[in-house]
């Protein structure tokens, strides 16, 4: 499917919209268990799963991880600003493969019109690896990118690593709605 057609908004039909919060909800549930819990045929429930990722409304199942079962122990969240240099010699599409190409960083964020190009979000063992990392960011490639901030915490303290907790809101339909924030 081309690019402009896949970022296109998608108009899903009541049972596409159940079948989606039924994935979100159960994670890798089987056709036939959803057909059961749905009352809906599995080959409807197949035909729709197949439809939303033909769409591009499913683009792929990513396990959730237990940083630290996996000794993934310090995440680091870093503001970064390239260098003219960089842009004069690269495409913006040949860096972001660059980026998908360093295992510590799991997220990046192009970010424009700040102080920073990019937000990466990055997994570390323990500080001494981080520290590892960050000193050759900081003396091989100084001439490349400069560091604008960066911050440290332990994997126990994430709260919620919950990315699909987004979608209830557009596939619902309804806003969610607080009184009160804590």
């Amino acid at each position: 499917m081309k690019k402009a057609a896949r970022n296109r908004k998608v108009n899903l039909t009541g049972n596409e919209k159940k079948v989606l919060m039924k994935i979100i909800e159960e994670g890798r549930i089987a056709d036939t268990e959803m057909a059961k819990s749905m009352n809906i045929s599995q080959q409807g429930i197949f035909r729709i799963r197949r439809k939303l990722e033909d769409l591009g409304v499913i683009e792929g199942y990513y396990p959730l991880i237990n940083f630290k079962k996996i000794g993934i122990n310090l995440i680091q969240v870093m503001g970064i600003k390239l260098n003219p240099i960089v842009w004069k010699s690269m495409k913006e599409s040949e860096i972001s493969e660059r980026f998908r190409k360093i295992p510590y960083i799991f997220h990046a964020y192009r970010i424009t019109g700040y102080d920073i190009t990019y937000m990466l979000t990055l997994g570390f063992k323990d500080i001494h690896q981080k520290d590892r990392f960050m000193k050759k960011l900081e003396t091989i490639f100084v001439d490349q990118m400069e560091i604008k901030w960066s911050y440290n915490f332990s994997v126990e303290n994430i709260v919620t690593l919950d990315p699909l907790s987004l979608l209830y809101d557009s596939i619902a339909e309804n806003e969610y709605v607080f009184d009160k924030l804590l």
